[in-house]
C-alpha cells in the first residue's frame, strides 16, 4: 500500500513539473525593441552648465555728435553696409555756409600773406643795401635807422600774416571735422541690426563738451542709440563650464553648438579662449567662461542673439563598437546590457570606453551584429525572459 502511495506521489510531482514546463514554454513572449551593435563614431564631450548667447565679432551703436535734424536716410534695418558707407546724413546747410566763409577768409589771408611777404622781401633787400652803403660812408646813420625800422615793422606784419594763415587753416579744419560729423558712416563692413531714423527728425544726441541740451534729449541719447551695426563675419558664443572641466579644455577644440531656434541643426565651432579666472556668477557653481568661434560656413544660418548650448568634443573614436547609452545599465559597479539570444533575454556584462549622451563605446562583452534591447521600460525585464522582437534598428 505504501509503495502505491509513493508511486502516485512521484507521478503527481512529475505531472506538476511537466505542467509548469508546459505553461512556461507556452507563455506569451514579451515584445521588445532592439538595436544591433554596430561600428560608428563616438565622442567624449563636456557640456556647458548653462546656455550662452550668439554675439557678433564687433558691435557698434551709433549716435549723432551734433544737434542737427536728419536730412537723408540711405539704408534700412537689415541692410548690409561697407566700411565708410553713409548711413545717415544730417542737415549740414549751416555748416556748409560756415565752411565757405572760413575758406574765403583763408584765401584772403593767403593773399595778404603773399603781399606782405613781397613787401618784407623788398624791405630786407633795401636794408641790406643801405647797410653796405652806410659801411662805405655813403649814407648817414639816420637813413640806416629809418630803413631798419621799416624792415622790422614789415617783418612783424609778415609774422602776423603767417599767424593769421595758421588760425584760418585751423578754423577750416575744425569746421571740416564738424562737417564730417554730419555724415554718420559705417565703421566697418557689417549688418545694420537696428535703425530708428526718419528724415526731418532729431536723432538721439550724445552731446559735446560745452554744449547745453535739454535733460530729456540727453537721457534719450543714453538709453536709445538710433543705429547699431554689427560685424557678423565671425560669430562668438561665451558659455560657462564647470571648473572641474577647465583643465580639459584647450583652444582649437571642436565644439557642437545647438539652439532651440533651429532645433534640427548642429553648428560646429572652435574653442577660441578659455578664461584663466574661475567665476562664481552662478549660484552654488564655480565656472570658467569659454569663448567659442562659430565656423564661417554656419554663420549665415544662426541668428545673432540666439540662445545656444555648447558641447566641447574632448576625444573621438571613428570606428568604435557602439550601443545607445540609454541601453547600458549599472549595478554594484558593473555595467551590463540585455541581449536577445534566440527568443530569450540574456544579461551581458560589458566593458565600456568613451561615451556621451547618445552612444557608448563597447571595449569588451559584445560583438558587432548582436541585438541589444532598447525597450527597458517593459515590465518584468530580467534574464531568461522569453521575448519577441517588435522593432529592430
Amino acid at each position: 500500500m505504501n509503495r502505491i502511495k509513493r508511486f502516485l506521489y512521484v507521478i503527481i510531482f512529475l505531472l506538476g513539473i511537466g505542467l509548469i514546463v508546459y505553461l512556461y514554454s507556452h507563455k506569451t513572449p514579451v515584445e521588445v525593441r532592439v538595436i544591433k551593435v554596430r561600428r560608428g563614431m563616438v565622442e567624449r564631450t563636456i557640456t556647458g552648465v548653462s546656455s550662452g548667447t550668439v554675439d557678433p565679432l564687433k558691435r557698434v551703436r551709433l549716435q549723432a555728435l551734433l544737434p542737427l535734424k536728419i536730412r537723408e536716410v540711405h539704408f534700412k534695418e537689415g541692410d548690409r553696409v561697407k566700411k565708410g558707407d553713409v548711413i545717415i546724413r544730417l542737415d549740414d546747410s549751416e555748416i556748409r555756409i560756415k565752411l565757405d566763409l572760413q575758406r574765403a577768409a583763408l584765401r584772403g589771408a593767403e593773399l595778404r600773406l603773399r603781399e606782405t611777404e613781397e613787401r618784407y622781401r623788398f624791405a630786407a633787400q633795401n636794408y641790406e643795401r643801405t647797410k653796405r652803403l652806410f659801411e662805405e660812408g655813403v649814407v648817414p646813420d639816420n637813413l640806416l635807422d629809418e630803413v631798419k625800422t621799416q624792415y622790422t615793422t614789415i617783418g612783424k606784419g609778415y609774422e602776423i600774416a603767417k599767424n593769421a594763415i595758421h588760425e584760418a587753416s585751423l578754423s577750416v579744419q575744425l569746421t571740416e571735422e564738424e562737417f564730417k560729423k554730419t555724415h554718420i558712416r559705417a565703421p566697418f563692413d557689417g549688418l545694420i541690426s537696428f535703425l530708428d531714423a526718419t528724415a526731418g527728425e532729431m536723432p538721439p544726441y550724445t552731446g559735446l563738451e560745452g554744449t547745453t541740451l535739454p535733460q530729456s534729449t540727453v537721457a534719450s541719447s543714453e538709453t536709445k542709440p538710433f543705429c547699431e551695426v554689427i560685424d557678423d563675419s565671425v560669430l562668438k558664443v561665451k558659455v560657462p563650464f564647470d571648473e572641474v572641466d577647465a583643465m580639459k579644455i584647450k583652444s582649437g577644440q571642436s565644439t557642437k553648438i545647438t539652439s532651440d531656434t533651429m532645433p534640427d541643426q548642429v553648428f560646429i565651432g572652435q574653442v577660441a579662449y578659455v578664461s584663466p579666472v574661475v567665476s562664481k556668477t552662478l549660484e552654488q557653481n564655480r565656472t570658467v567662461d569659454v569663448e567659442v568661434d562659430i565656423s564661417k560656413a554656419d554663420k549665415g544660418r544662426l541668428p545673432v542673439g540666439a540662445s545656444v548650448d555648447a558641447e566641447i568634443i574632448l576625444e573621438t573614436e571613428k570606428e568604435a563598437l557602439v550601443v545607445p547609452t540609454n541601453t547600458v545599465l549599472e549595478k554594484e559597479g558593473k555595467r551590463f546590457v540585455y541581449v536577445v539570444e534566440g527568443d530569450l533575454l540574456k544579461k551581458r556584462t560589458i566593458t565600456s570606453g568613451i561615451s556621451n549622451w547618445e552612444f557608448t563605446q563597447i571595449l569588451n562583452g559584445l560583438k558587432e551584429g548582436e541585438r541589444v534591447i532598447t525597450s527597458l521600460d517593459v515590465e518584468g525585464i530580467e534574464e531568461g525572459l522569453r521575448v519577441r522582437i517588435r522593432d529592430e534598428e
